[in-house]
């Protein structure tokens, strides 16, 4: 199944090992990766009071900032490392598809650089799920890779020039993944944009109904 290879080529060392680094080995990158976690932290509007759920956690680039929250990824040595970015965040070895916490126990769930990987069978299990352990009217943020076929073309053979590694983007069109969110019992409160050099980023912020 395409989500176990997901799941293995996030636990392939040498896909550890680098990922800080490659992620903000430039100017461009950091300047972008900024970019993203503020629009991500405005979106996501956590108060003190609120259960927080993070998914596919990696190597807490976002966690860092959420102080008490849960904080899953499959990888266990992803989550030494987010652990050490955030000591209050309770970092579980677990799977996004079968998550183990009670219904309705988070008020809001959020996933970053993560469900662009899905394809749309994947990603109506994945936010099914997460709708699940979401309270009622619960905020679920996240992200998806906008269509752009200049920008999976150019991007094929930059990771091939520069090394980057990073697993298969499936690209959605903004009208597409909205209708799959509002199928999936969500209501869309907000959409934002993160441009790259070529192409963009659609960040939606989402209730459930």
């Amino acid at each position: 199944m395409a989500k176990e290879e997901f799941k293995r080529y996030y636990q392939d060392k040498e896909v550890t090992d680098t990922y800080d680094a490659q992620r903000e080995g430039t100017k461009y990158r950091r300047e972008k990766r900024a970019q993203e976690l503020k629009i991500f932290l405005e979106l996501l509007d956590k108060k003190e009071e609120d259960e927080i759920l993070e998914l596919g956690v990696s190597s807490g680039a976002l966690t860092q900032y959420l102080g008490k929250c849960k904080a899953i990824d499959t990888n266990p040595e992803m989550l030494k490392i987010t652990k050490q970015k955030n000591p209050l965040a309770e970092c579980i070895c677990a799977d996004m598809f079968k998550l183990p916490f009670q219904d309705k126990s988070f008020d809001k769930i959020v996933t970053i650089r993560v469900w662009t990987h899905l394809d749309e069978k994947e990603l109506r299990e994945a936010i099914r799920e997460s709708k699940r352990v979401l309270k009622d009217k619960g905020i679920l943020v996240f992200d998806v890779e906008e269509y752009n076929p200049l920008r999976r073309f150019v991007n094929f053979f930059y990771k091939r020039l520069f090394r980057i590694t990073g697993y298969k983007i499936c690209p959605y069109r903004l009208n597409h993944i909205t209708k799959i969110v509002m199928e999936e019992g969500f209501n869309i409160e907000e959409i934002k944009f993160l441009k790259h050099r070529i192409g963009r980023q659609i960040i939606l912020k989402t209730r459930k109904k």
